[in-house]
């Protein structure tokens, strides 16, 4: 499964499973370990197992690393190019990673806000 088609398929899935405010962040061009992270949230510590169970069990590769499985206010399920972090609503908005590289955000329109993608993710960069 190449790197787009895990961005593409780990969205559809927190999307299933009613993950929330689903971004995906280019990080090809900057000096990252990673190509892309996927950012979503959930409503409570019961909702990020949820998501991050549903993502285990259907991405046909395990996760090179995993972290805030327990705690599951800030969860990261690291894919090598693709870095999924999971997070409850409050701890979103304090680390605030959007932030961080907002002109590097993908044109999130197949979202829906979190409706299952309609489309693949398009890599161009919303203007900002």
């Amino acid at each position: 499964m190449d790197d787009r088609t895990l961005l593409n398929t780990a969205a559809r899935l927190i999307a299933e499973k009613k993950g929330e405010r689903i971004v995906a962040i280019d990080l090809r061009e900057d000096s990252m370990p990673t190509s892309f992270f996927l950012i979503a949230e959930a409503d409570n510590p019961v909702h990020v197992k949820a998501i991050l169970s549903h993502l285990m069990a259907e991405i046909p590769r395990r996760a090179l690393h995993r972290e805030g499985l327990t705690e599951r206010r800030w969860a990261v399920l690291d894919y090598g190019d693709v870095v999924v972090h999971v997070f409850q609503k409050d701890a979103r908005e304090f680390y605030d990673l959007e932030s961080l590289w907002s002109d590097r955000i993908m044109n999130d329109d197949a979202f829906g806000n979190g409706a299952p993608p309609a489309a693949p993710i398009d890599d161009t960069p919303t203007a900002g």
